[in-house]
């Protein structure tokens, strides 16, 4: 019996410091300032180093993997007016975007598109971030700043085709330039931006509104917007533009400088409990062509639409277009519908339908498309 009470004895005698350690720990206050002692708590673990970013050595220098994407964009048409394609099922555009930091002070975008009609580059910019005023500014090639639905591509808008009004003032391809953009946020209670491009005008051939006669002719871009919240779930977005360019001489007198003017507006709506199931979004664009003394013509056009979501990967839109007609008196105005499908965010389809009315011929086009986008790695957001 005294034989295991020593034996006791000895097993508590040789615990007693580890207990005392633990009871210590647990009873530290909370306060960061209170040290345990040194003899009893133990070292803190190292903090794990960074990892280095992934660099390759070339010459001294280094340079950065940047993100790469690619966006598919496949679509079939059928009908009597299927202007925006030739064949019945087509690879639209292959999108493949490069994307990454320069320097802390600076980014690089570059977008390249394949498509039947060769490989272009459609945009390829640097942008330097945090200049005063909250401003930027980048340099390159760039999609101008005129309205708000022409900065998108033409591949990532819902629609399979470009409203009406955006190609009779902008081309097929949208109104882009190589230059120089400035822009600044204007100190208000609300968010109000101003943006200046300058760069070439658009060749002849691209634009139906702007031609250079040479590489001196210059393209002039300004727009404000002012993006108001209304509500918890809703918000609003306000813009004028206005380009001036050496006009086309197939319109107006040879050297006359052509005036196009645009005001656009955004209504957003998102129940913040249920964003993920239901979400309308409406827009409209207004494009005016100012004519002049020696007989250039005014012509106007708008176009608006509203996309609704109804459930988790389910939306319903519908378009409307108007515009004058580029050469011809008499007017075009269309309606579209669209039904869309997006099983992740990375894959959309829709199915469109289209009808095209011709004022100076009085007859109709109609058409049916299948537009199915799809995304392969990380891509940059687009302009709110």
């Amino acid at each position: 019996m005294r034989f295991f009470v020593f034996l006791l004895s000895c097993v508590l005698a040789c615990a007693a410091p580890g207990i005392r350690s633990a009871t210590a720990q647990d009873a530290a206050p909370a306060d960061s300032s209170v040290t345990p002692d040194s003899s009893t708590a133990a070292a803190p673990e190292p903090a794990p180093a960074p990892e280095a970013p992934v660099t390759t050595s070339s010459g001294g220098a280094s340079i950065s993997n940047p993100a790469t994407s690619v966006i598919g964009w496949f679509q079939a048409a059928a009908g009597n007016d299927r202007r925006t394609q030739e064949n019945a099922f087509d690879l639209r555009e292959a999108e493949l975007a490069l994307q990454s930091a320069v320097d802390p002070y600076a980014k690089a975008d570059f977008i390249l598109s394949f498509s039947s009609a060769g490989v272009d580059v459609e945009e390829g910019y640097l942008t330097w971030l945090a200049l005063p005023l909250g401003g930027q500014a980048k340099i390159g090639k760039f999609r101008a700043d005129f309205g708000k639905f022409n900065r998108t591509h033409a591949g990532e808008t819902p629609f399979a085709d470009r409203p009406l009004s955006t190609l009779a003032f902008g081309g097929e391809e949208g109104l882009s330039t190589t230059g120089l953009s400035l822009s600044a946020i204007v100190p208000t209670k609300f968010y109000w931006d101003a943006t200046l491009n300058v760069g070439t005008a658009p060749a002849q051939g691209e634009n139906k509104v702007f031609a250079a006669d040479n590489g001196q002719d210059l393209l002039w871009v300004g727009r404000t917007s002012a993006f108001v919240d209304l509500s918890e779930g809703s918000n609003l977005n306000l813009g004028v533009s206005y380009a001036n360019a050496r006009a086309d001489s197939a319109l107006r007198v040879e050297g006359e400088h052509a005036q196009v003017a645009g005001a656009d507006v955004t209504f957003r709506w998102k129940n913040p409990r249920r964003s993920i199931y239901r979400s309308l979004m409406v827009q409209s664009e207004y494009t005016r062509e100012q004519g002049s003394a020696s007989g250039g013509p005014t012509r106007d056009g708008w176009f608006g639409y509203a996309l609704y979501q109804f459930a988790r990967r389910w939306k319903v839109g519908a378009r409307y277009d108007s515009t004058d007609r580029t050469t011809d008196t008499g007017r075009e105005t269309g309606v579209l519908g669209l039904i869309q499908f997006q099983p992740s965010e990375f894959s959309t389809m829709s199915l469109q339908a289209r009808r095209i009315h011709d004022t100076l011929t009085d007859t109709d086009g109609d058409a049916v498309f299948l537009k199915w986008t799809f995304n392969i790695g990380p891509h940059g957001a687009h302009p709110y």
